[in-house]
């Protein structure tokens, strides 16, 4: 599943090959048309990645997590296209349903890419302000770099090693199905997740504007002796919480609230009590201290995580010494034309807008395909892509090569970060590709063309919700950005202005972060709780980890009673519900900065 600043993947479809030797091709009676790059994909995929962009930046600001997307774009790709043919065009074909789905996840992908969910809410933690252009270049350009490692290395991992990425076969069999069948491959999967996203639209409307509906509902009891809603503790009436833990599952779930437990319930009400935190000022001021040990849990498991995945560092060495044959992978002259272009673009804007100085941000450029190839190579074998483990890595290397302010290392991390993002969700899409035979050049096009796409729509609504309600508010907690943060500000000052006992509290987290993950790959496995979301648990507010546990539980509950139901409508009715809350909470936000309303939250 998914850890901070990395996508919420769904998981393969039962039966799905781990790594299909055949392309898959459809039965007869399939629709068929002869296109692959037409003009109706690329726009469909450029508006479906548009919802996902949107639901990716309100959704990591609040949790951290991100959605790729690859399955639900491919699915509203082909009720679109079908939509179009059945109104007198011709109908659509399995490749050209792929390249919506492939342009739709580039787009998508983006909020992550330009640093929107952790590097630059980190920035403006410290007070550093970004202008709006800068950040549009400067995601495109880190978005071109992790499009072309993709494509790069998809020649020795998808062609001669013949990896699995899951999640590129599962979105494979689903575009497959649908076409053999001449329907959506789940009966009223479409219908059931615009049905939750009108739900959850609804509900965001009622709660946020007209006041009908509670934000949270306190928990009833006293925690040192104070209402336990002075320590955030409650139920929240948020459809995309419930919808993330639905798709997270129930260990998700429960380690996370594990974590809001210990944070939230022991050792929030103890600093108060300390008079280390007075109980009047509320999340933020407790979140200062708890972020510490939070963040010292997700980094210790993000270490013991690299350290079990040393071949996949070995491995990388290997993936770039065969970058050079003539495979459909091999560099045209126009790839790395392309390449030294975004290469340029980060030095100039490294340098203009973060003041990088240019070796800096050379070792940073130096640091992207090797640490992308890292990445490829997990989403490959465990369908997870370590993309905040690999941010962090190049943090610590930039601090020990370069001591400088915190904002000069958050910068230098995002530069990895960004193109990894990009990376493992561009080699979901060409594995999906590969499999139903599409062309490689082609995706790689619609892909650069979702860069660019996803990048402009990105930017805006990330200042319109920042602007609305704050970054690192209760509202927007931006776990993720605590990361990249904590580790800047330790490679530039060590332990130094820490809170009271933040500097032992971190420690202790890093221990009990990298023990936990090491031991869930172990006999253990079934019940160690995850580091990294006992993490979130001390980041987010207690009632964010209440309501997400209780999707995890409810969802448990129904695959026990009903499990055919819950793999019918559990993915669409958790996309709809994400995707309604996010797209309300953006309108109302605009709404609002208008002055047409009166928002609450």
């Amino acid at each position: 599943m998914s850890v901070p600043s990395e996508p919420l993947e769904p998981p393969a479809l039962p039966g799905a090959p781990a790594a299909p030797a055949a392309v898959l091709v459809s039965a007869p009676g399939a629709l068929v048309s002869g296109g692959e790059l037409t003009g109706r994909a690329l726009v469909g995929g450029c508006l479906i990645g548009t919802g996902l962009a949107v639901t990716n930046v309100y959704m990591g600001l609040k949790t951290g997590f991100w959605e790729s997307g690859s399955i639900v774009a491919a699915v509203l790709g082909f009720s679109g296209l079908s939509a179009l043919g059945r109104r007198g065009g011709a109908m659509p074909t399995m490749l050209e349903n792929n390249l919506t789905q492939s342009a739709a996840c580039a787009v998508g992908a983006m909020p992550a890419a330009a640093g929107l969910l952790g590097s630059l809410p980190a920035l403006t933690l410290l007070g550093y302000a970004v202008p709006a252009w800068s950040l549009v270049a400067w995601g495109a350009a880190l978005g071109v770099l992790g499009v072309l490692a993709a494509y790069l290395l998809r020649q020795r991992l998808l062609v001669e090693e013949a990896l699995a990425f899951p999640t590129g076969v599962a979105t494979a069999e689903v575009i497959t199905a649908m076409h053999k069948t001449g329907r959506v491959e789940r009966p009223g999967r479409a219908q059931v997740l615009l049905g939750s996203g009108l739900v959850s639209m609804g509900m965001t409307w009622l709660r946020d504007v007209s006041g009908w509906l509670p934000s949270v509902s306190a928990l009833p009891g006293r925690l040192g002796g104070l209402p336990a809603s002075t320590f955030t503790w409650g139920f929240g009436w948020y459809p995309m919480m419930l919808a993330i833990g639905m798709m997270a599952g129930l260990s998700m779930g429960l380690s996370m609230l594990l974590g809001a437990a210990l944070a939230w319930g022991v050792l929030a009400p103890a600093l108060v009590q300390e008079g280390i935190v007075a109980a009047s000022e509320g999340y933020s001021k407790f979140a200062e201290w708890l972020t510490w040990p939070g963040v010292g849990l997700m980094v210790g498991a993000a270490v013991a995580s690299l350290a079990a995945q040393a071949r996949s560092l070995l491995g990388a060495a290997r993936d770039l010494r065969g970058l050079g044959g003539a495979g459909e992978g091999a560099a045209g002259r126009w790839v790395v034309r392309t390449g030294l272009a975004a290469c340029v673009a980060v030095l100039v804007l490294g340098s203009g807008v973060f003041g990088l100085p240019v070796l800096h941000t050379l070792v940073a450029l130096a640091l992207v395909l090797p640490l992308c190839a890292v990445c490829a190579r997990a989403a490959g074998q465990a369908d997870i892509s370590p993309v905040g483990q690999m941010g962090q890595l190049t943090q610590v290397a930039s601090g020990t090569l370069f001591p400088g302010p915190a904002e000069l290392n958050i910068a230098a991390g995002s530069v990895v970060a960004g193109a990894a993002a990009q990376t493992g969700v561009s080699l979901w899409s060409l594995k999906a590709g590969h499999l139903l035979g599409a062309t490689p050049s082609r995706q790689l096009l619609v892909q650069l063309l979702g860069v660019s796409v996803g990048a402009l729509v990105s930017v805006p609504v990330y200042l319109l919700l920042a602007g609305a309600h704050g970054v690192g508010s209760e509202a927007l907690p931006v776990p993720s950005a605590h990361q990249f943060r904590i580790v800047a500000e330790l490679a530039a000052q060590g332990f130094s202005g820490l809170p009271a006992y933040a500097a032992p509290a971190a420690g202790i987290g890093f221990l009990v972060g990298a023990v936990l993950t090491l031991a869930s790959r172990g006999r253990l496995a079934g019940v160690v709780p995850s580091g990294m979301a006992m993490g979130l648990g001390f980041i987010l507010p207690a009632n964010f980890a209440v309501t997400i546990a209780a999707g995890a539980v409810l969802v448990s509950l129904t695959r026990r009673l009903s499990p055919s139901a819950a793999e019918r409508h559990v993915p669409a009715l958790g996309a709809g519900a994400i995707a309604g809350e996010s797209l309300m909470g953006l309108a109302i936000a605009a709404l609002a900065g208008l002055g047409l309303i009166q928002g609450s939250g």
